[in-house]
């Protein structure tokens, strides 16, 4: 092998680390998928959908309701109603039979009248509209504040899955880039053992030479074995959060690796993570829902009035005629003076859920700060690495490349050799390393800042 074979496929390696690219279309259609089959982000979904059928429900509470009510009784026993008819009148007619000289007027016995009717029945329909419920006010705003709550906790979960996506492909893509590197030092190696064998013919090196390279080959060797797991789980865990068979082969975009940006300042970012945060804005609408919750419960101290309609049929035996129907309307107020001091326990709890909800909102408020500190403090170290692994790169080459070429012509030590190709091999895998780790440092502060 030729000294300037080695030189160029290091050259290679170096080169494909350092260019800047463009958004890959690849990784941005992954993350649409995966916001379309990601279980975790379903559930959410569908949480929200049940907040707005709740809240469909109180807007149904407004809307009056009708009843058919229907009912058929027999009893027996009971009490008697006694009615003394007969102590009433009978004297009246005795003295009335005198006078008309007949029997005219009967004899009357005493009446029981059953409380009970032997056979009854009763068919109604009625008609219920609330006309003052204060708390079905209330209770509709906490619900609608809910679906604020939930929708938001949808959009949270959403910016997490989608930063998790992108970040694990660019994990998955570091590994596929790492095991090319040690395929070509593997070649590497394999072409050396070759040529060292050449040497021992020649009667040029002595045999622990051949060992030592075979030595390191393996070595190599065990590497790779370990940058292909890595290389499994990523992909294992990608498809995962695409809700796919966790061996679902994936599109890898090797074009693009690097992709520079101008950070705004670290008061902007903070000033956006504030504004635009989906956790602030569900804090912000659990206070406001706890304020409502307080005034839901202060409204159950006020009374509510209700319009009843009812029109049916009744009777000792099923007849719908216009002998045995009736119409009755009615307005029901409730007005609860005394309740036992439980509505104002309730009160006190909703007030002590708002306070802590606030103070919760200012503790997120510094924590946000800090992440966007650390998040850019983070980013600016990943950037700097990738001008420092640029640079440390091209020497290494170049001492490979030399040390390389004296090897070859018998003037430089084997030790030497392996000591320049560890230095190359490492300073390769840092690039690699540090251009992906730069772009998931990227996803987590926009991720963080909200952009």
């Amino acid at each position: 092998m030729q000294p300037n074979r080695f030189f160029i496929v290091f050259l290679l390696i170096g080169t494909a680390c350092i260019q800047a690219f463009s958004q890959s279309t690849i990784l941005n259609a992954y993350v649409e998928e995966g916001v379309h089959t990601n279980l975790a982000l379903k559930q959410q979904t569908i949480s929200l959908e049940k907040n707005i059928a709740a809240l469909q429900e109180a807007k149904a509470l407004f809307l009056p309701t009708l009843d058919l009510d229907a009912r058929y009784s027999r009893a027996a026993g009971g009490r008697l109603i006694e009615f003394p008819i007969g102590d009433i009148l009978n004297p009246v007619y005795s003295t009335l039979n005198q006078l008309t000289e007949s029997n005219q007027f009967p004899t009357l016995n005493n009446e029981a009248i059953p409380f009970l009717r032997p056979q009854e029945h009763e068919t109604r329909l009625r008609f219920v509209q609330p006309i003052l419920q204060p708390g079905i006010l209330y209770n509709q705003q906490i619900r609608h504040t809910q679906v604020d709550i939930q929708s938001n906790a949808v959009a949270v979960y959403r910016r997490q899955l989608e930063a998790d996506i992108r970040s694990s492909y660019y994990t998955y893509l570091k590994t596929i880039r790492v095991i090319d590197l040690y395929k070509k030092v593997q070649q590497l190696q394999q072409e050396n053992i070759t040529f060292n064998e050449k040497l021992f013919n020649n009667d040029k090196i002595t045999y622990d030479v051949i060992y030592a390279s075979k030595a390191d080959l393996s070595e190599t060797e065990l590497k790779l074995a370990e940058a292909e797991k890595n290389r499994k789980v990523a992909a294992a865990y990608f498809n995962f959060l695409l809700n796919k068979s966790l061996d679902t082969e994936i599109q890898a975009d090797t074009v693009f690796a690097f992709k520079d940006v101008v950070l705004p300042g670290e008061e902007e970012l903070i000033s956006l993570s504030l504004q635009n945060r989906e956790e602030l804005k569900q804090l912000s609408s659990g206070i406001v829902a706890s304020e409502q919750n307080v005034k839901l419960n202060r409204s159950r101290a006020l009374p509510t009035l209700n319009l009843v309609l009812d029109y049916g049929f009744q009777g000792t035996r099923y007849s719908f005629t216009s002998n045995d129907d009736f119409v009755q309307g009615s307005l029901l107020l409730n007005w609860r003076i005394f309740g036992g001091l439980q509505n104002r326990s309730r009160i006190t709890q909703a007030t002590l859920d708002k306070q802590r909800l606030q103070t919760q909102q200012s503790e997120l408020q510094n924590q946000i700060k800090l992440q966007v500190t650390t998040a850019a403090e983070n980013a600016k170290v990943a950037r700097q690495s990738i001008q420092t692994t640029t640079e440390r790169l091209e020497s290494a080459r170049k001492y490979f490349s030399i040390v390389n070429k004296k090897y070859r012509e018998g003037a430089a030590l084997y030790i030497e050799y392996l000591s320049a190709l560890t230095t190359l091999t490492n300073a390769g895998i840092s690039k690699i390393v540090a251009e992906y780790d730069y772009q998931i440092k990227l996803i987590e502060l926009n991720r963080i800042a909200a952009r």
